[in-house]
């Protein structure tokens, strides 16, 4: 008796591994489809909202957005010109020109030989004497950062203001071998990167430093922006060149070479102490060194600031009008 009792809790053991195998095949098929749909509708969508221009530094991806004063805006890691538009409308003044970019190795702007944020920042220079303006407020976003203070450094008569927007400024720390390999397997995979960005988005602002209880205190349009900030992000395989090309993540940000407090702009800028991925002391050493610059913190708020969007968008508003 008991070893038919045995034989059959096997049986059923089997089948009902059986069954969660074949509902498992099922959700994954489904969701692939699903995929492949998104895949196809986000690359028609980023290719028909952009121009490639050939200057004089080489080719670069931009969009442009709205009218009024011309602000160079250019987006973070995993990001692209799509990034900068999704982040200029929810933070900047909607009277401005924006002029979003694709950095080397993201979307359409080629990764070339040598894409230092020196070389970037020439790029810079050149699409802006193609669309022929002189000035600009510059808005740098996370990894963002050292192209923008660069292009601040080398060419001061184009910049109006600086912003730097939770933005690198130091020379970052190594990734640890488990990162490495953990972060090559999730941005090489363009379907299991969409499956983390549709299925588990409160742990990935969790990741960003946006803590249980700031998601609670998010607005309606910080929750929809954090929808969209993931969604434009896949399919990742369009900005994996830039995300993993050494000289554009982990370059050496050394005073010699980024002597900073030569800054002369207006410069603003933006911080939560909580930031995960760009640490708070880049800020504080942003704002001492550069001499005229102004420092808006948050005790809390992660890698975007969330639940601060309102009052940063008001203070950049201030900023491009007013100055100090």
């Amino acid at each position: 008796m008991n070893t038919i009792n045995k034989s059959t809790i096997k049986k059923i053991a089997v089948v009902m591994v059986f069954l969660l195998i074949s509902i498992a095949v099922l959700f994954l098929g489904i969701q692939y489809k699903r995929f492949s749909k998104v895949k196809l509708d986000q690359i028609e969508k980023v290719n028909s909202k952009s121009v490639v221009v050939e200057t004089d530094q080489g080719i670069i991806e931009y969009s442009i957005s709205g009218k009024g004063d011309p602000v160079l805006m250019i987006h973070g890691a995993g990001g692209g010109y799509d990034q900068g538009l999704l982040l200029a409308d929810r933070l900047l003044p909607k009277d401005c020109m924006v002029i979003a970019v694709s950095r080397f190795g993201y979307l359409n702007t080629p990764l070339p030989e040598d894409p230092t944020p020196d070389n970037q920042a020439a790029l810079y220079r050149g699409l802006l004497d193609k669309l022929g303006i002189n000035e600009v407020h510059v808005v740098a976003v996370s990894d963002g950062g050292p192209s923008g203070l660069k292009f601040s450094i080398k060419y001061p008569e184009r910049v109006k203001s600086l912003t730097m927007m939770c933005a690198k400024s130091k020379t970052p720390p190594k990734l640890t071998t488990v990162q490495s390999v953990v972060f090559g397997r999730i941005f090489d995979n363009d379907f299991l990167f969409w499956m983390i960005t549709e299925y588990i988005q409160s742990d990935l602002l969790n990741v960003l430093g946006v803590s249980k209880e700031v998601q609670e205190k998010m607005t309606v349009d910080e929750i929809e922006m954090a929808r969209e900030f993931f969604e434009i992000m896949n399919p990742i395989s369009l900005r994996k060149k830039g995300i993993f090309n050494a000289n554009v993540q982990f370059i050496e940000l050394s005073p010699e070479d980024y002597p900073i407090w030569e800054i002369k702009a207006p410069t603003l800028v933006v911080h939560a102490e909580d930031d995960t991925l760009q640490p708070f002391y880049y800020a504080e050493y942003t704002h001492e060194k550069i001499p005229n610059s102004i420092l808006l913190s948050f005790k809390e708020g992660g890698h975007m600031f969330f639940s601060h969007h309102d009052e940063i968008s008001e203070a950049i508003k201030r900023f491009f009008s007013n100055g100090f």
